[in-house]
């Protein structure tokens, strides 16, 4: 059996849905959302930048992210304080995905027209 298949089949494997979720979700939906902002870079960069993402920013986000969960637990913070720091935070990516997103429509409406 799969990890996937004992995630969803079990009632006690909390974790090892979470896990298969999001990485279900990073491969269905963020990879090729991020994919889709390389359109208007050079060959080069765009492979460059891969490589880098997909390597030292996953990780350190992971880990970034479990620090902070461990942090604030062990300062005795429950799901709804965690869940107070988190919503900031997504309301920030939500920014800045919306930033990126209107910069990626300037850029390739730029090399459209020339």
């Amino acid at each position: 059996m799969t990890r996937a298949t004992i995630a969803l089949n079990s009632r006690d494997r909390g974790p090892e849905r979470f896990v298969c979720s999001t990485r279900l979700g990073r491969s269905l939906g963020l990879r090729p959302t991020r994919e889709v902002l390389f359109t208007v870079v050079p060959r080069e960069d765009r492979y460059k930048a891969k490589s880098l993402i997909d390597t030292f920013v996953y990780r350190l986000g992971d880990q970034l992210g479990a620090w902070g969960v461990a942090g604030l637990r062990a300062l005795g913070a429950g799901a709804s304080e965690l869940a107070l720091v988190a919503i900031p935070i997504a309301l920030v990516w939500l920014g800045n995905a919306l930033w990126l997103g209107r910069r990626q429509e300037t850029r390739a409406q730029a090399q459209a027209a020339g």
